[in-house]
């Protein structure tokens, strides 16, 4: 499907026109595939019944498939369409989760980042601190490509270390950062604590659950225009902000649909009425991502043109996610994985990871056992740290409530 006849800027009813067909397209080819063959027949669905009026018949692809597929049939889960020759990149997840893409499917992921982080304001004279992590998963590598893209010059900062971040960002002079927003008020608070005067005037943020209020208080307190974009590890860039800073716009070359939480019918989302976000990439050629459910839930959707020009849809923010994964410093927690340690282990213990906001608009994720302590349970803790990829407190509790999560995000709760 070729997108070049129509953009961000055409009118919306072109647009959604052209990601219907280039989806169902998209979905021919993913029917190929071994692992989307038989889930579609389990639904009774032929390459013949794909079409723009039975789209909705098509199943839905949850995070979780993708991992438990991988498992029983490494490493793609029976879902690569080409061969392995034509590989470029092969980033990890945990679960595992191996994530194949082919040359021109990285050129498609560069690029709809690096469309985003233009709307949000990059241009080629900034110098930018890329502080997303470069290892195994996907998020910098393709960041990285997507600001070069955009002719900026990139300082490879990597998660962590803020004193350094701080230091590097006042020695080279550094005029703009993409960050996870509580990082990025870490690193301001830590450096205003410091006495340090930093030469940031920009900031791209993503990949949490955030404080609404929170860009606004960075612009007022430091003099930062801070303008935030969505993006999928699986699609890329989903949605981002313009310089009107009126909502995210919707990506033109991604068909998005919208879902009620937990079930499969389409909803409008509203205030009070959120709705999870379902994204078909119409473009990936190595591992097909058709109708995958994010998890991410949204409460409105602003449809009437926004005044930069674009015709796109726009949403204000991620307000929750509907199932039993979150995102914590970018990483997906994941309580299976959990289980999976104390399994091996032979642990038979209720468990609950938690999450909170601390003072500062830090993340913290706790993992709550229930029982009397272990005898030394630092070895049982780094194994766990290792599996999710991230620190936490482990704390002992009494009991834990029959039935309840085994994740408990309060950072939504609280408003957070």
């Amino acid at each position: 499907m070729n997108f070049d006849l129509v953009d961000e800027f055409s009118p919306w009813e072109v647009c959604e026109a052209t990601q219907k067909a280039a989806a169902v397209e998209a979905a021919r080819r993913a029917f190929a595939t071994v692992a989307y063959r038989k889930e579609w027949a389990g639904a009774g669905i032929s390459d013949g019944d794909i079409g723009v009026e039975t789209w909705s018949r098509l199943p839905m692809l949850s995070k979780e498939a993708l991992v438990d597929a991988a498992r029983t049939s490494l490493p793609y889960g029976g879902r690569l369409n080409v061969a392995p020759e034509h590989l470029a990149h092969v980033f990890v997840a945990p679960g595992p989760l191996f994530m194949p893409f082919t040359m021109a499917d990285m050129e498609v992921l560069a690029g709809s980042f690096a469309k985003a982080l233009a709307g949000c304001g990059l241009t080629s004279d900034d110098l930018v601190d890329q502080t997303t992590m470069y290892n195994w998963v996907i998020a910098a590598t393709a960041l990285d490509r997507a600001l070069l893209k955009l002719g900026c010059g990139v300082v490879p900062g990597g998660v962590g270390q803020s004193e350094r971040h701080i230091e590097v960002i006042k020695q080279l002079g550094i005029t703009a950062i993409v960050a996870f927003p509580t990082f990025l008020e870490h690193v301001l608070e830590q450096a205003s604590t410091s006495g340090h005067r930093l030469p940031l005037k920009k900031a791209a943020v993503m990949g949490e659950l955030r404080d609404p209020q929170a860009k606004q208080r960075m612009h007022d307190t430091y003099g930062l225009t801070v303008r935030e974009f969505y993006g999928v590890a699986d699609v890329g860039a989903v949605a981002w902000e313009c310089a009107v800073g009126n909502g995210m716009h919707l990506r033109d070359d991604l068909l998005v649909e919208f879902i009620s939480p937990g079930q499969s019918n389409a909803v409008e989302p509203k205030p009070g009425s959120p709705a999870e976000l379902v994204v078909t990439d119409l473009h990936r050629q190595a591992m097909p991502i058709i109708r995958l459910r994010t998890g991410d839930l949204v409460d409105g959707l602003m449809r009437e043109p926004c005044s930069c020009g674009r015709s796109t849809p726009r949403f204000t923010r991620i307000v929750g996610r509907s199932s039993e994964i979150t995102k914590v410093k970018g990483m997906f927690i994941v309580p299976r994985l959990v289980a999976d340690v104390m399994q091996l282990q032979g642990l038979e213990r209720p468990f609950r990871l938690v999450v909170e906001r601390l003072e500062g608009s830090r993340d913290e994720l706790s993992l709550e056992i229930a029982g009397e302590p272990f005898q030394d349970p630092t070895e049982f803790q780094t194994k766990v740290e290792s599996a999710l990829r991230i620190r936490l407190a482990l704390k002992f509790v009494e009991s834990l409530p029959d039935g309840g999560p085994r994740l408990l995000d309060r950072r939504f709760a609280t408003g957070g």
